[in-house]
């Protein structure tokens, strides 16, 4: 059967619009390499930790890179004890492995943003990201920017970049529309639609994992040292980003 994507209990605006806590959880050095082998221990780590649900499907979507502007996401239906070994046959294209848990007083489901039965609960929707191992030239931006802006020549202009999941994908080959230098996301900025300006460095990834919630966990951080542990052995350091009252991913 497919996956399930109902929400039971987001914030719901006066047009019908879920609105709920977005989680990006990402490599703090985009020049470390990440293993599609890391990527695939870490979601067998979140399954075999109750993290994730072993007796619900996962659902697997990925797009061939380079980008073909007519090609779409091809999307499958996936046992959760398969998927991880899915991600493996991946290399080269991007790719997101993505399924909705419920958290429940009584069901044993571990929650890694909820140290004691007082935490937020309801669902819990977890998604990773991996993009083009061998594919160097392109990158994910988890919070998809309304601007992006040349380091060379100050140019700002709407990228207009491919949705990928709740995502953006980057290609990096795309030259500035004003003095056409290359992209560099050493010196290259975007502005968010918080108004926040970073680096291009700073908002890209090759690979993250999206955790959404009814609403933002009291903790900043992860609170659950099995999960830190399984994110610290697949990604190195890592940095989180907070992404409020956001459209539930569909």
């Amino acid at each position: 059967m497919p996956v399930r994507r109902e929400r039971v209990d987001p914030i719901r605006t006066p047009d019908g619009t879920l609105l709920v806590h977005r989680r990006w959880i990402l490599p703090d050095d985009l020049a470390r390499p990440i293993a599609p082998a890391a990527l695939a221990r870490l979601w067998r780590g979140l399954r075999e930790l109750d993290v994730l649900d072993p007796s619900a499907e996962v659902a697997l979507e990925k797009r061939a890179l380079p980008l073909a502007p007519a090609a779409e996401s091809v999307r499958l239906d996936l046992p959760a004890a398969a998927s991880a070994g899915a991600l493996l046959a991946t290399a080269g294209e991007a790719a997101l492995l993505t399924q909705v848990v419920w958290i429940d007083r009584d069901d044993g489901r571990r929650d890694p943003y909820g140290e004691d039965e007082d935490g937020v609960r309801g669902f819990r929707d977890y998604t990773l990201y991996s993009v083009g191992a061998g594919q160097e030239g392109y990158l994910l931006l988890p919070l998809v920017p309304l601007s992006l802006s040349c380091g060379a020549c100050g140019h700002a202009s709407d990228p207009a970049l491919p949705r990928f999941g709740e995502a953006a994908l980057l290609d990096l080959s795309r030259p500035c529309p004003g003095c056409k230098a290359a992209l560099d996301p050493g010196r290259d900025k975007v502005r968010l639609r918080s108004g926040a300006v970073f680096l291009l460095e700073e908002a890209c990834a090759r690979a993250a994992l999206s955790i959404e919630l009814p609403a933002a966990p009291e903790e900043e951080e992860l609170p659950d040292a099995a999960v830190a542990g399984l994110l610290q052995e697949a990604f190195g350091g890592y940095d989180e980003l907070a992404d409020d009252l956001t459209a539930a991913a569909k």
